[in-house]
């Protein structure tokens, strides 16, 4: 089943690529909680910084994958959201250092200047230093049982080499073609 699933969302994604000039976001399969889920990756700034605001829901079994490129103590908000988001932080060895199910929070009022709206974010933390966090559809933590300490099983190893392969494939399709 997880395989026919992995073949269609790669068929699409590949339909989905051929039908405008913007690619769509890369997608990587993880294992977590004994599960396997399909990852929205988020390496560069710019998707991190937009993580999944304004979707309206997650499908469930997805979700987004943050790999930053050193650990340190990171903080997430719920600005733009329209959905509840599970957040889990991950050290640079593969353990948990936070969890958060994180509200949505109130939209922005037409009154409301860009700051105020920001000033007023929750923020949640990873408490320790962080190198990956992982943004999964709300329930998902308290259903596969994940804690802070615990260790995920995740390859870190790999998902480095999958940040700076992403990192490369960037450079090259933000440079200018060679005659």
């Amino acid at each position: 089943m997880a395989d026919k699933l992995k073949c269609i969302f790669l068929l699409v994604a590949l339909i989905v690529a051929g039908c405008g000039p913007s690619q769509p976001p890369e997608d990587v399969v993880i294992s977590l909680g004994g599960e396997e889920w399909i990852m929205e990756l988020a390496t560069h700034p710019d998707e991190i910084r937009a993580g999944l605001m304004n979707r309206p829901s997650i499908d469930p079994g997805t979700g987004m994958i943050f790999i930053f490129p050193e650990s340190r103590i990171q903080s997430f908000w719920m600005a733009y959201c329209l959905t509840d988001i599970d957040l889990v932080f991950v050290d640079g060895t593969g353990r948990i250092t936070a969890t958060h199910a994180m509200e949505v929070e109130p939209p922005r009022s037409p009154s409301e200047s860009e700051q105020a709206y920001l000033g007023r974010m929750q923020s949640y933390g990873s408490i320790f230093p962080a190198r990956v966090a992982i943004e999964l559809p709300p329930g998902s933590i308290e259903k596969l049982g994940l804690a802070s300490g615990q260790a995920t099983g995740l390859n870190m190893r790999a998902l480095e080499d999958l940040r700076r392969r992403s990192a490369t494939n960037r450079r090259q399709a933000e440079s200018p073609v060679q005659p």
